[in-house]
Parts: C-alpha cells; structure tokens; sequence
C-alpha cells in the first residue's frame, strides 16, 4: 500500500511535468514568416521533409549567402535561456560545415551544422541566453566547400528559463523536473516515516 502511494505520487508529477512541458513557450521562425530574412536564397520544394509551404536553398559556388531567423518580434519572446533548433531537408549536394551564428543581443557564438545529416528533423543547437532585442540566429556559406550548399528552413527557440544576464547557466532542469525530485523525495520520507 506504501509503495502503491509512492507510486501514485510519482504519477501524478509525471503528468504534472508533461503538462509544464507542453505548456512551454515555443516560437518556430519559418523561411516565410516576417522575422525571417535571406540573401542569395531561393525557394524550392525539391527535397521532402520542409516545414510549411517550401523551404529556401543559396547557389552553389556563390559566396556572401545567408539567412536569418528573428524570434524577437514574437509577442511571447522575453529575455532568458532558450533552446535552439533548427531544420533542414537532407540532399547530396548540402553543406557539411555550414556556419551558424547566434546572436543573443549582446554576444555572439559561432558553430557548425552538417546539413547532409538529419534532415527533416529537428536538430538542437543547444540551450542559449538571449537579450530581449537585437537576438538572431544566422545561417551562412562562408564554410561551405564548393558545390555544396546551404538550406533555410525553420529554426525553433524553446523557451527554458529566465536569466538576469548573458553569463546565466544554460544546463538549466527542464520545466517540471524539480517538482518530480522534490514529489520523489517527499514520497520516499513519508515511506521511510511509516
């Protein structure tokens, strides 16, 4: 019966947790919303896999593309730690190294995306502080080999926590998860109390 509880209890943080999570904030920032800009980039539905109507591709063998998602004219954006995703459709002639760049306002981190890699889902770019203007995410060739190119779908910024400035950890719980430790502790003291 006193583990039945414990497990009841458990239970029903679970749902609790799930429901947090669901009810997170979540902006997606497709290639044909207004917080979207590009140059050298056309629009194509030849690979599968896109998110909405189409998604934007640059040409080979031309430098000085990009794209840029803008999550800030959101009315739900607020300042804080958010994860970032991004989205593209696989192909044989896609960027293995194309450069990302995320702004948070008032810093700036470079990485990578290898585009020939796990298209059509959603690929995390991990959990960042952002301002509450002046954040962005950038896609460019400026890495990309020749005959390779960069493609611009969607990118999503899932909202994690607030933060009082840019140096805020970003290894931040998930929404919930404290609730189900603290559930989990209490359960096991009123076990061990009995």
């Amino acid at each position: 019966m006193k583990l039945k509880g414990i497990f009841s209890t458990l239970a029903a943080c679970a749902l609790l947790t799930a429901s947090v999570a669901a009810n997170a904030t979540i902006i997606t920032v497709d290639n044909t919303d207004a917080g979207f800009t590009s140059s050298g980039l056309t629009y194509s539905t030849y690979e599968s896999g896109f998110i909405g109507s189409n998604y934007m591709a640059d040409a080979r063998n031309v430098s000085g593309d990009f794209a840029i998602w803008d999550p800030t004219s959101s009315t739900d954006w607020v300042a804080g730690i958010w994860n970032v995703e991004m989205l593209w459709t696989t192909g044989p002639t896609r960027a293995s190294n194309a450069a990302v760049t995320i702004d948070s306002g008032s810093t700036v981190l470079s990485t990578t995306v290898n585009q020939l890699l796990n298209g059509s889902v959603w690929n995390d770019l991990g959990d960042y502080s952002f301002d509450l203007s002046g954040a962005f995410v950038k896609l460019d060739d400026s890495n990309s080999t020749s005959g390779q190119n960069i493609i611009a779908d969607a990118v999503r910024f899932t909202f994690v926590s607030a933060a009082d400035s840019i140096s805020a950890p970003t290894d931040v719980p998930a929404p919930g998860t404290l609730l189900v430790l603290l559930a989990a502790a209490a359960g096991i003291f009123r076990l061990r109390r009995k």
